[in-house]
């Protein structure tokens, strides 16, 4: 069932020609609905983008217009949770490709580059371990790695904010919920001017140098105002599935993937990116040393989706 309505975000194609999103309200045979934009272009292949961790999915035309030019259907959903879309206590990282199973079913028969930026590249991942058949090759941008591994530190790298997130999620309870409740009050008042010190110990030289570039800074912010002005269940979901055990092996990944990881990232260590290189076995990597963790969308958004295009044999 999808209820349909034009989305307040317009991205322009060629900068010169508009591509509208369309909101969707797509119910899943659950009962839970998810908050979805999907471009009005009827491509062959769709790209599904999986957002970060704590924002939902806002419009942003750097991302609609590259897609489009690319001759790809944009598709992305705010995860459960987040924005519109119903919570889902205990869903898992797997639980995304099931997701995206219904969602896709809406659209027709197509094939999927899943791309996934920040907490939204597990989520990726999941369609390359899930959607074999269809899912022709997946994007990585900052991607964290799984939690339950014996060889590698998990928050090492860390900005301090991520660190004390992410130990206070080890431990539940009510400091867990107090931090994250404190956390959205900061979040809703988030303005683009503000992005560098309210996320101080998380923002590198050269990523706070990219909030100038491609209007980066207001996606942001109006991201970071919808996630804090909503309920906390979708970051709180997430966290519990980051830490959690994925649901899959990414060493059980056969489709193609573009890994994109910045040295100069404190919000997802280069560790993570390095270690995700080694263990998925159709990567193609590329561990950038004078690129961050923002850095990354705005100087190779363009390359990511014309590489995966490439290795998917699109």
């Amino acid at each position: 069932m999808v209820a349909t309505s034009r989305a307040n975000g317009r991205s322009r194609r060629g900068r010169n020609q508009v591509t509208n999103l369309q909101t969707q309200a797509v119910v899943l045979r659950d009962g839970r609905t998810l908050e979805c934009l999907i471009g009005d272009n009827d491509a062959d292949t769709v790209l599904i983008y999986c957002h970060g961790t704590p924002f939902p999915l806002v419009p942003y035309e750097l991302f609609s217009s590259m897609t489009t030019e690319r001759d790809l259907q944009f598709l992305g959903w705010s995860r459960p949770g987040y924005a519109g879309s119903t919570p889902h206590p205990g869903r898992t990282v797997r639980s995304f490709a099931h997701d995206a199973e219904e969602v896709l079913a809406t659209i027709g028969d197509k094939k999927v580059i899943a791309l996934g930026w920040s907490g939204g590249g597990p989520h990726a991942l999941s369609l390359g371990a899930v959607l074999k058949d269809q899912c022709a090759a997946v994007v990585t941008i900052g991607s964290v790695a799984p939690f339950d591994v014996d060889d590698l530190n998990w928050v090492e790298g860390m900005g301090p904010e991520n660190i004390e997130e992410f130990e206070l999620a080890r431990q539940g309870g009510p400091a867990f919920d107090a931090y994250i409740a404190a956390a959205m009050v900061d979040l809703a008042a988030m303005t683009p001017d503000h992005l560098v010190s309210s996320m101080a110990g998380l923002i590198s030289a050269v990523d706070a140098a990219s909030l100038e570039e491609e209007n980066l800074a207001t996606m942001l912010a109006q991201s970071a105002a919808a996630g804090g002005s909503g309920r906390p269940d979708g970051w709180i979901e997430d966290d519990a599935a980051f830490l959690a055990p994925w649901g899959f092996s990414v060493a059980d990944i056969s489709t193609p993937v573009s890994l994109w990881q910045g040295s100069q990232d404190l919000m997802v260590p280069r560790t993570h990116g390095e270690w995700l290189a080694t263990y998925l076995p159709n990567v193609t990597p590329h561990l950038l040393s004078d690129e961050g963790h923002l850095s990354l969308i705005t100087r190779h958004f363009g390359a990511m989706l014309d590489e995966a295009k490439s290795l998917g044999g699109i």
